[in-house]
């Protein structure tokens, strides 16, 4: 029988997820089934690019997916596995000192690659933002805005995207920080993200990702 866990005070402690924020999203969740759990120890853990001409390289190097890109690049790596309804945690650590850049995950993006899918950003000066990316377009649901869960600068952030139905939200550091409502994608894989403005560049380690099924909670109103 599948076991579902209320997010009300903890999301599964024992499986290394960070316990409950002080403040939370207007909708409550539950989590069910680990449907990934990759610690990078192996090469082919995530999908690998690199282009020395664009300067850009995203590949599992020491145990960490490494993603570097440089002046005004925006790079995605995917896995292989089609999820609808999650929640999707990861460590980063930014190593470059460049703070005008964006780092994440990606929910429900595009097998086909195309960076289709749903961005949840953080950047190295404290801000985030949810995105839609569509075509050639990746339009904000919510703009950059500032936060003080983000660790600024060479930092480490615990980064907890929730992705259910229509309800996206963005925890950072066991905070919650927003959460908006987009219905265009129902499902996709999971993805790492990183891009930086013109005129810098970025590096950015991801590393013990957990992706677990996940459900909107019944209220008293349902």
């Amino acid at each position: 029988m599948k076991m579902w866990i209320l997010v009300s005070c903890a999301l599964l402690l024992s499986s290394g997820l960070s316990a409950c924020a002080p403040a939370r999203g207007s909708q409550p969740y539950e989590i069910g089934d680990l449907l990934l759990e990759e610690d990078f120890s192996s090469p082919s853990a995530w999908e690998t690019y690199s282009d020395p001409a664009i300067q850009v390289d995203l590949r599992v190097v020491d145990g960490v997916y490494r993603i570097e890109a440089h002046d005004e690049v925006f790079m995605w790596g995917l896995n292989a596995q089609v999820h609808a309804d999650v929640v999707i945690e990861v460590e980063t650590e930014q190593l470059s000192s460049y703070a005008d850049n964006a780092y994440g995950v990606m929910c429900r993006a595009d097998p086909a690659d195309d960076g289709d899918g749903y961005y949840f950003f953080i950047s190295g000066d404290g801000y985030y933002t949810i995105r839609r990316g569509a075509g050639d377009e990746i339009a904000p649901l919510i703009e950059w805005l500032p936060s003080s869960a983000i660790h600024q600068g060479q930092a480490r952030n615990r980064i907890r995207a929730v992705c259910i139905q229509d309800y996206l939200a963005l925890y950072v550091n066991d905070q919650f920080v927003d959460e908006t409502r987009d219905h265009l994608y129902s499902s996709g894989v999971t993805g790492l993200t990183a891009g930086v403005s013109a005129g810098g560049d970025v590096r950015v380690d991801f590393d013990n990702l957990l992706v677990f099924e996940a459900r909107l909670a019944q209220t008293s109103d349902d």
